[in-house]
């Protein structure tokens, strides 16, 4: 069982039914949200010792955070709580399956105020992999001061460092997203992206382009997610390797980038060769967009079995 590390901020969410406008709903369900924590209870869920590092208001939106992560047995050594700061929350809008609108409250909240003492003594601790996103670093100086020395002292400790880009526009600092990618690539081990955040890396278009040419900045592997097209995986020995998304009704397609990160880690985690990480990550993935919200049909590793095996192709 490895130990993994992520940081990030989680909030409370308060979502509609799928095909129901908020201006009519006449209810909404109440949950936890954040990339990082859902890549947390992904792992945890599939058998790994996982430690999330965030900070929380001493509100009630805070206490469901914790008591979420909790339940998903996620490690809270290092998490913090702050009284007098509001801690973040958002409303999702699920219009349609496929149209989602998400009004953001996290403005100076709690979650802002992670800084370099919260993250140090964890990394310091040991863990086999630290998992950061490109939205921590969005959200304050303090945050993005967090990221980046957790990063230099994962990579200067030897352990394996995880990067999703997760681009997000609406956020503070959203504009500096190339520059802090660019400081991390060198630090990086796997990165993780998004075709259309591919700009935020590189100028290359073309998927399989992107990555060979983001292989010579650091990562030994590179995973393209690529929606319901497949995802392609590279690393610097040239093993490629791609793998369909699995046919689904979509529910709610929010959460699925961060479902694949929790399986493509966990996978890598127990030695797993490329092609079943890509397996799981897609059917972590696939199970989150069946299934209203974020992380709640994450899989076990049962789950992950009983798919059998995914469209797998190695070139």
């Amino acid at each position: 069982m490895s130990r993994i590390v992520t940081l990030g901020e989680s909030m409370g969410v308060a979502a509609t039914s799928a095909g129901q406008p908020l201006r009519t709903a006449g209810q909404l369900r109440l949950s936890t949200a954040g990339a990082e924590s859902t890549v947390a209870i992904g792992l945890s869920r599939l058998g790994h010792a996982v430690e999330w590092i965030g900070v929380v208001g001493a509100d009630e939106l805070g206490a469901r955070v914790l008591r979420d992560l909790a339940a998903e047995r996620v490690g809270l050594t290092y998490s913090r709580t702050v009284a007098g700061v509001a801690t973040g929350f958002m409303i999702r809008e699920l219009a349609t399956a496929e149209l989602t609108r998400v009004t953001y409250y996290r403005a100076a909240s709690a979650g802002s105020l992670l800084a370099p003492a919260d993250v140090l003594p964890a990394i310091a601790a040991g863990a086999d992999i630290l998992h950061v996103t490109g939205i921590t670093p969005a959200l304050s100086e303090s945050c993005a001061a967090a990221v980046q020395a957790a990063v230099e002292q994962a990579n200067a400790s030897g352990i394996t460092v995880s990067f999703d880009v997760n681009q997000r526009q609406s956020l503070p600092l959203s504009g500096r997203a190339r520059e802090v990618a660019a400081q991390l690539l060198p630090l990086v081990d796997i990165l993780f992206v998004g075709q259309d955040e591919l700009w935020v890396l590189s100028d290359e278009t073309d998927p399989l382009s992107a990555a060979k040419e983001l292989l010579k900045r650091g990562p030994s592997e590179v995973v393209v997610k690529r929606g319901t097209e497949p995802a392609i995986a590279l690393n610097t020995s040239g093993e490629l390797t791609e793998c369909a998304a699995w046919p689904v009704q979509v529910i709610d397609v929010v959460g699925a980038g961060d479902s694949f990160v929790a399986g493509y880690l966990a996978a890598g985690a127990e030695g797993l060769p490329m092609a079943d990480r890509l397996r799981w990550a897609t059917t972590c993935a696939a199970c989150t967009v069946g299934t209203a919200g974020d992380w709640e049909g994450l899989p076990t590793r049962a789950d992950i079995e009983y798919r059998g095996a995914a469209a797998v192709t190695r070139r």
